[in-house]
């Protein structure tokens, strides 16, 4: 199996148990909330009992999402520190700053190297 593959699979894992985990504790906790109702003889106990699974239901999906892309935002976060550091860099080194742009005009961008362009027949 290639990445892309793997991906897939990780996904479809994901959200088979963000489902699992947000359906469990609102059917327990309304299930304990009809069985209280009966026991006490009230009303009140399945309604606490729903909305307590339902909370619970969410913080679930929080932990699982935030562990699921943590990587992802290590990575943004490192390319955002990097992007910070040269902004830093060329600021406090304003005469390196044209060698640079010079140097990425030619070297990566041969296209840029003067006004006249070849022109394409």
């Amino acid at each position: 199996m290639d990445n892309k593959d793997t991906k897939i699979i990780k996904s479809i894992v994901m959200v088979t148990q963000i489902g699992i985990s947000m359906l469990v504790p609102i059917f327990l906790c309304a299930a304990l909330g009809v069985w209280l109702n009966r026991l006490f003889n009230t009303q009140i106990c399945f309604l606490i009992l729903v909305f307590l699974g339902i909370g619970a239901s969410f913080r679930n999906v929080y932990i699982l999402t935030k562990s699921f892309y943590s990587a992802d935002m290590k990575k943004e976060h490192d390319k955002l520190k990097y992007i910070q550091e040269l902004k830093d860099y060329s600021k406090n080194h304003p005469d390196e700053a044209e060698q640079y742009i010079e140097i990425v005009k030619t070297k990566r961008y041969p296209e840029n190297r003067g006004t006249v362009r070849k022109q394409e027949k």
